[in-house]
């Protein structure tokens, strides 16, 4: 039994800060990947997004997150090797919905406000240390990202392909720095809810 106990506050810990972590990038990461919102802000500043036409592209993004959703197929002018690479792509993702199930229980466990208030902000300097892969965004994306998720090459896009005007290696780029800033208000709102409380309270929490 003093075994078990003398584990059983650093396993908390580290359950709290994982847990804490994956969720706060899963987020907004769901929001960019299952609502339309932002593959449309993106052709703001994509200017691949005009040559097919805004219908083309309203028609792909809904068809795109109802998939990932589970609430439809891709029917509109996906290439097969679209279909087969985003296949894969949405079972990555249910995969990490699964965890992210994982976490919330975990984090409901282990809620500590004195704790989220040190490791938001931890989390936070881990998120905003990710702004280094930018400068090399092309050679991360194409050299290491992909090889390491994908065993094939259907990931590559061409001209015939709707994913290459849709969502070309700038949308991957500025949706990384959307994720960050997404993920770091999210932990920063995290800490100072958690020091307000702690003030409305008069007191800690063990």
């Amino acid at each position: 039994m003093l075994g078990i106990e003398k584990f059983r506050e650093p396993l908390r810990r580290a359950g709290l800060f994982c847990s804490l972590l994956y969720l706060t990038i899963w987020l907004p990461l769901a929001y960019v990947i299952y609502l339309p919102f932002w593959y449309h802000t993106s052709c703001v500043w994509n200017g691949r997004c005009a040559v097919v036409g805004e219908a083309v592209i309203s028609a792909g993004v809904s068809e795109l997150t109802a998939y990932f959703r589970h609430q439809g197929e891709l029917v509109n002018r996906w290439s097969t090797k679209e279909k087969l690479h985003l296949a894969e792509v949405r079972g990555i993702y249910d995969r990490m919905s699964l965890v992210s199930i994982v976490a919330i229980i975990v984090l409901a466990v282990t809620a500590n406000c004195r704790l989220i208030r040190r490791y938001g902000l931890v989390n936070a300097g881990i998120v905003v240390s990710l702004v280094v892969v930018l400068p090399f965004f092309k050679t991360f994306w194409m050299e290491v990202f992909h090889p390491l998720l994908f065993d094939n090459e259907l990931w590559r896009t061409n001209p015939s392909d709707l994913t290459w005007y849709l969502t070309p290696r700038t949308y991957f780029r500025y949706t990384i720095l959307l994720l960050i800033l997404l993920t770091v208000l999210l932990n920063v709102s995290l800490v100072l809810g958690c020091r307000r409380f702690a003030s409305a309270s008069g007191v800690g929490n063990p």
